[in-house]
């Protein structure tokens, strides 16, 4: 039986992490113009966008590093704290939008932004899930 490593299996989960990112980029760079027409401010999607693939991308990294600790209370910890995390980044990024826009927000891009979460969401927990499984069924 060979030796399950939770590093090595969040390889794929950040390829796919990355190509989102990216067609989301290229998605509200490139199709700027037609995105104004619709009252979408592509600069709250990119910056969102940014901001959730970073977050997401150091908590399946700190998981992946807490996966493979002999103590499974490590990993529920990391999971939680990557939680709370992703909670007050985007609670202080909307507060930010919202304070220096001085009523002029822009909902369609907030919204869009709320998919985008939930996109990078689905995405962390189903990774989590397989090392989690992983681990128990190999370890």
């Amino acid at each position: 039986m060979t030796q399950f490593s939770a590093k090595a299996a969040v390889k794929t989960p950040i390829r796919i992490m990355i190509a989102v990112f990216v067609v989301i980029s290229a998605l509200f760079i490139f199709g700027k113009a037609e995105f104004q027409k619709n009252n979408v401010d592509a600069t709250v999607v990119l910056a969102g966008n940014l901001l959730l693939f970073l977050i997401s991308l150091l908590n399946i990294l700190r998981s992946a590093n807490a996966a493979d600790n002999p103590n499974p209370h490590v990993f529920v910890r990391v999971f939680y704290g990557g939680f709370v995390i992703r909670l007050f980044a985007c609670a202080i990024a909307a507060f930010i939008y919202i304070y220096t826009q001085q009523g002029r927000i822009n909902k369609p891009a907030l919204f869009i932004c709320l998919g985008i979460y939930i996109i990078y969401s689905l995405i962390e927990t189903t990774t989590l899930k397989k090392i989690f499984n992983n681990k128990k069924n190999n370890g």
